[in-house]
């Protein structure tokens, strides 16, 4: 009589308090007014986190994105509307964020299910270093990607096919900034062109992992 007076309830806590995880997926690089940033490509990493109330968990991710970036000299091409094209140099970027996580269910998931917001700040380099194809061209024409503020937000949710592991799939834009070499802003097309933009990474993951 007692058992079938009970209501199983679809939520289930979070019995642990740490996660790490790897992940890939597609980043659709936006290359900024000149069109010389980091084109669309794979992206790999790898995560941590901690759950330091309720919803909330801090958490650190390492991402890497192995791409291509047009390279250009200050020459206008008035019939492309466009600097012209020199070639493809590598881009190796790397980024190092720190993430505020929050669990729109809390600390528990809903028939297995466990949606979250993140919100994300850290730093994006390009390690590929200086490129050969770039050799010819003035010095004050030479894109260099440098360290650079970055960040990112999104969201997406957790499947727990079991309580230590769990499926992720989210998607979140990442900002960073694409500056204009000086040898084009002093150019007539590019007169007006700023220093440094912000772009829009848009990225979809998918990734697995292990709760402790």
């Amino acid at each position: 009589a007692i058992e079938a007076q009970r209501i199983d309830s679809p939520y289930r806590f979070l019995d642990y308090g740490q996660q790490v995880g790897v992940y890939v997926g597609r980043m659709g690089a936006e290359e900024g007014p000149l069109q010389i940033g980091p084109q669309p490509a794979t992206t790999l990493g790898a995560r941590w986190a901690l759950r330091v109330s309720g919803p909330l968990s801090l958490g650190a991710e390492v991402g890497y994105t192995p791409t291509t970036r047009t390279v250009r000299d200050t020459v206008f091409v008035a019939a492309d509307s466009l600097f012209r094209e020199v070639g493809e140099a590598n881009v190796r970027m790397l980024t190092v964020m720190g993430n505020l996580n929050f669990g729109i269910t809390g600390p528990r998931t809903w028939y297995g299910l466990h949606p979250f917001i993140v919100l994300g700040a850290g730093v994006s380099v390009d390690i590929a270093g200086a490129d050969a194809i770039e050799a010819d061209l003035p010095a004050a024409a030479r894109y260099e990607r440098g360290t650079s503020f970055a960040g990112q937000f999104g969201g997406g949710v957790d499947w727990y096919p079991t309580q230590r592991v769990s499926v992720r799939v989210d998607a979140r834009n990442v900002l960073w900034r694409v500056r204009a070499p000086e040898a084009f802003r002093r150019t007539t097309a590019g007169a007006q062109l700023a220093e440094a933009e912000w772009t829009n990474n848009f990225a979809l993951l998918a990734g697995l992992s292990f709760h402790f």
